[in-house]
């Protein structure tokens, strides 16, 4: 970056200054970029940044004019964190590069879809376990930690990280690992948002050119005795099988879409399903043998779509659980409810190992409202969050949270991780310029100060 160029020539110096594209408001492909899946910012520049010194540039120009910072990969985040308005917005996407190194090791940029990764490494027989959604950015889902269908046999995607390049606030480039900068590597996995901005992560792959990947359907008067057996076998299957319990909302069909459960088996297909065979008078079973790659979903919605998800981990499962949500549908037409098993690898790594810490969950319950606001009305959002309050997680995943509080940030990151990611924030960002309602400040006393 050519600071001499950028320092006090507005936005013809940051054109000058960067390799990629600078966008404002007038410019042809300034409304895309500033959109997000559930947001449609206005920020007053846009950096589509084609590498690290153009994120030096961007973190330079808006320290320069005082602007809040967003950063975009996918644009997926459901509370919006990839716009804003009237700031700087750090687009990666860019940055989508899929290089293989010796040792299986992949080095990915986080501009890169999850569906792009998938397909070229499955051109060569390896795979990563990371999310459901081909569209969905390698930043963002590592941000948060990364649950994908093979988390109880691999792990979280932020678990098979061996190195990464990270853009800090004072614009240092850095790499990485466990030997080089341990306490930001440490949190990279698990807080990234609110650390820098990384460019690319070296991720260990495996071995997996195909899995068995499907659903199998129950009747809807069968809900209540199939998530029973379903929870009841989830919670200590075999590692090889990675499932999850699908409600969809009973504004659907009137209420009377199947029960689904969806899995993907690395290991013995028959021995793993047979158990969920007999839940109940299973309707059909369509589970096949297919290239990783294909598992990953493509989502779309109506754009005046605005979703309200809220989410929690659960150590274990309880009828009564059960009992609220089944409750809730009917009440909540709008509501959607998925539970994903965890547990296996996914809770062999320590607590303290990463910044994400909720290592001892067997279950998320991931619950979406669907529909315009027009649609959710004002009641059922206040049932929804009535419906939490009630539910007591014992925990919270920061990519499934689209209204997040005060409380939510305390529900990602206990006490514990909570004062170590104090310490390490007033260490790479003490101006709290990587903000965001899930970001730790960098002290507890922290109140506020420039660009706050």
């Amino acid at each position: 970056m050519r600071e001499s160029v950028l320092d006090g020539r507005g936005i013809d110096g940051l054109r000058q200054a960067v390799a990629g594209d600078v966008l404002v408001d007038g410019d042809a492909g300034y409304p895309d970029a500033g959109r997000v899946m559930t947001a449609e910012g206005r920020p007053q520049v846009i950096v589509r940044c084609a590498g690290a010194n153009d994120v030096v540039a961007a973190l330079k120009y808006a320290e320069t004019h005082d602007l809040p910072i967003a950063v975009r990969s996918g644009g997926h985040h459901a509370a919006g964190f990839g716009t804003n308005d009237g700031g700087v917005v750090i687009d990666v996407r860019p940055m989508d590069q899929v290089r293989l190194l010796p040792d299986d090791v992949v080095r990915v940029g986080t501009g890169a879809t999850w569906g792009r990764v998938a397909e070229r490494l499955g051109k060569v027989g390896l795979a990563i376990s990371s999310g459901d959604t081909a569209s969905v950015g390698v930043g963002g889902l590592m941000a948060g930690g990364g649950i994908g269908w093979m988390v109880r046999k691999h792990g979280l995607a932020i678990d098979n990280v061996v190195s990464a390049e990270v853009v800090t606030a004072d614009g240092s480039v850095r790499r990485v690992d466990a030997a080089t900068d341990q306490e930001l590597f440490w949190g990279l996995r698990g807080a990234a948002g609110s650390l820098g901005v990384v460019t690319s992560y070296d991720i260990s792959a495996v071995r997996r050119p195909t899995v068995h990947f499907g659903t199998l359907l129950y009747p809807w008067t069968q809900a209540e005795q199939v998530l029973e057996g379903w929870s009841e076998y989830a919670a200590d299957a075999p590692e090889e099988l990675t499932s999850s319990l699908q409600l969809a909302p009973t504004m659907m069909a009137d209420g009377q879409v199947p029960v689904a459960i969806m899995v993907c088996v690395t290991g013995d297909v028959d021995a793993a399903l047979e158990p969920l065979r007999h839940l109940g008078s299973m309707i059909t079973e369509k589970v096949s043998e297919v290239p990783y790659a294909d598992v990953f979903s493509d989502m779309s919605m109506p754009a005046d779509w605005r979703p309200r998800i809220r989410n929690g981990f659960y150590n274990t499962w309880s009828p009564n659980l059960s009992q609220k949500l089944l409750e809730a549908r009917p009440r909540i037409p709008g509501l959607a409810i998925e539970i994903r098993s965890l547990g296996g690898a996914y809770g062999a790594m320590p607590a303290d190992a990463t910044a994400f810490a909720h290592r001892d969950a067997r279950f998320l319950v991931n619950s979406v409202l669907m529909g315009s606001l027009e649609q959710q009305g004002t009641q059922q959002p206040k049932d929804l969050d009535n419906l939490w309050r009630s539910m007591e997680p014992n925990g919270a995943y920061q990519n499934f949270i689209s209204d997040p509080t005060d409380a939510d940030l305390d529900s990602c990151f206990p006490e514990q991780h909570r004062a170590r990611l104090a310490a390490l924030k007033q260490s790479v960002d003490p101006g709290h310029v990587f903000r965001s309602p899930l970001s730790v400040p960098p002290r507890p006393e922290w109140t506020g100060g420039r660009r706050h």
